[in-house]
């Protein structure tokens, strides 16, 4: 990457201090527990989309090829975030859902670069 190059990308990029915290969680459950899996993320819903930096707090579900659960989760400030992992909830889904998981949860953190405008 040229000096140029570089400089450009980092003028592209969203400041880390203003951007919204956009996270993508994904849970694979062990063959049989896909129901409790889902029990468990859906218990969590309504309590966390009620948390005040909670822009958007959304399950999806795939079934091929194997039933996958996927958390699309918008935070205002990555103090939301922190304030979102320290609820009650939040603890009591984490130690209902992980025995009940394939492998650790794939999390991945983003930024929005070309997204619809939050309130």
């Amino acid at each position: 990457m040229t000096p140029s190059s570089a400089a450009r990308a980092r003028a592209e990029r969203p400041s880390t201090t203003d951007a919204l915290r956009v996270i993508l969680a994904t849970f694979v459950p062990k063959p049989g527990h896909e129901e409790a899996v889902r029990h468990a993320l859906q218990a969590v819903l309504a309590a966390t989309r009620r948390e005040p930096g909670c822009l958007r707090f959304d399950l999806y579900v795939s079934f091929e090829p194997v039933t996958t659960f996927r958390l699309f989760e918008i935070f205002k400030t990555q103090q939301a975030i922190d304030a979102h992992r320290d609820t009650d909830h939040y603890r009591t889904f984490r130690a209902a859902v992980m025995p009940l998981l394939a492998a650790a949860p794939v999390v991945m953190k983003m930024a929005p670069l070309d997204a619809v405008q939050f309130p």
